[in-house]
């Protein structure tokens, strides 16, 4: 068990810089040294996860890690974006009698509002795209916090908490049933550096949707297939792309019974419990999320390939204001026909169904109109716990690094200021790469001959 402490304690020490150089942008906006310092820290987390992933790592060295690594982050300023306000504020509309799904935080809460002061100025006016059990549990932080700042963001802290124990738990269960070391799966899935970002520090919900997503998929393929189904469901409801663990489940429902009879009623009974939910918490909870769910797709998003296609051929000389929408609907109708593909192929046996999870959702993710880091998560957290290629495996831990160092601790604190972009990531990089030398320097040194002269 000896050889994780390097890489557990070189992530701590990440995420306590992370957070203290979090705070020190927060207490003197603008210093070039607060952002270099919360760079070097998504640096040296990154780095040492890296190195964990190289190593063999029982399930209780990784639950360690996580809790080492997560601690820090309980106490940091939201990072990296600022949606939690908007979660905030759209919990407060709600609060307040008004249906979030057609009036933004705006419309629905009175100008002087602190919670609104601090949600972003594109959000002010647009719909929540959430699905009823985000408004249910927007609505309950609202209830408890007010008009807190501090009390609603430590609420959505300890829900980021319980949805990572979940998505923990979930990858544990899975792996064993795939063939996979559960501690090797949690390193790759829990301990992801985007969802210690994201999920953690960001708090984004696509933390419980993931939790639900996954449970459901740990439970529906293994004891209780209604009860997965269910679970899913619910997250689902959290954020619509969950619902493709619905058909994956039906599809391996079918694919299980002893005879056409028994599979026709597994895949009954996914579809009529999964259905039942859906409706339920649509019609009692949020009657209008349906039509809000094109919301996040007004956004131009420069991490989407779609929109690289539609701005390229503005630039070739295409109407600028049809190519990017044509591009758009394009991603779409080419990600319906991969997901698909995918289904038909697990159908056949020739994908398993936490793989199938993956792909379907990867390609809405790459192929779709919006595409946020986060976001990666829906594909990366379930082939997490599937057994992959040595190939498969370096690509995935690649996207995540890059795209975990790809956006900035303090989002908005630095707009419009790409010089000192420059020279806190510059900085940083030197600051990583010595640490970096150190670490495989340590590593080459027989225990024996490490001190002497």
């Amino acid at each position: 068990m000896g050889r994780p402490p390097l890489p557990a304690s070189l992530g701590a020490a990440g995420a306590v810089l992370l957070t203290a150089g979090a705070w020190a942008v927060v207490l003197a906006p603008g210093s070039v040294a607060a952002l270099a310092a919360a760079v070097a820290g998504t640096g040296l987390v990154v780095l040492a996860w890296l190195l964990l992933l190289r190593l063999p790592v029982t399930t209780a060295q990784a639950v360690r890690t996580l809790v080492v690594w997560t601690a820090p982050l309980l106490v940091a300023p939201p990072l990296f974006s600022r949606d939690v306000h908007s979660y905030l504020a759209q919990g407060a509309v709600a609060l307040r009698g008004i249906d979030p799904h057609r009036v933004g935080p705006a419309g629905g809460l009175p100008p002087g509002s602190p919670v609104l002061a601090r949600v972003d100025g594109y959000w002010r006016d647009t719909p929540s795209p959430y699905g009823p059990v985000t408004d249910l549990l927007q609505k309950g932080v609202a209830a408890v916090a007010g008009d807190g700042l501090v009390a609603g963001v430590a609420l959505y802290r300890l829900l980021a908490v319980a949805a990572v124990a979940g998505i923990a738990w979930a990858l544990a269960r899975l792996a064993a049933a795939h063939g996979v070391p559960p501690g090797r799966a949690l390193v790759a899935g829990a301990l992801n550096p985007l969802v210690l970002w994201h999920v953690v520090g960001g708090m984004h919900n696509d933390g419980p949707m993931l939790a639900l997503l996954l449970a459901g998929l740990a439970v529906g393929l293994g004891p209780s297939l209604a009860a997965g189904a269910a679970l899913v469901a619910l997250g689902a409801l959290v954020k619509a792309p969950a619902a493709a663990g619905l058909a994956v489940l039906a599809i391996a429902a079918g694919r299980r019974g002893d005879g056409p009879g028994a599979r026709w009623r597994g895949v009954a009974v996914v579809a009529g419990t999964g259905a039942a939910v859906l409706v339920a918490g649509s019609a009692l909870v949020a009657p209008g999320w349906v039509a809000a769910l094109s919301t996040p797709g007004q956004l131009t998003s420069w991490m989407a390939p779609t929109n690289w296609a539609g701005l390229a051929a503005a630039a070739l000389g295409a109407d600028p204001a049809a190519a990017p929408a044509t591009a758009r609907a394009a991603g779409t109708v080419l990600a319906v026909l991969l997901a698909a593909g995918v289904l038909v192929a697990q159908a056949r046996g020739r994908v398993r169904p936490l793989a199938a999870t993956g792909l379907v959702l990867g390609a809405v993710v790459v192929l779709g109109p919006v595409l946020h880091p986060w976001y990666l998560l829906w594909a990366l957290t379930p082939v997490a716990a599937v057994p992959l290629v040595p190939r498969a495996r370096t690509a995935l831990t690649a996207v995540s690094a890059v795209f975990a160092l790809l956006l900035p601790p303090m989002a908005g604190d630095f707009s419009g200021r790409g010089g000192a972009l420059v020279l806190a990531y510059a900085a940083a990089l030197l600051a990583v790469a010595a640490v970096a030398v150190a670490a495989v320097r340590t590593r080459a040194v027989p225990p024996g001959r490490r001190g002497s002269c």
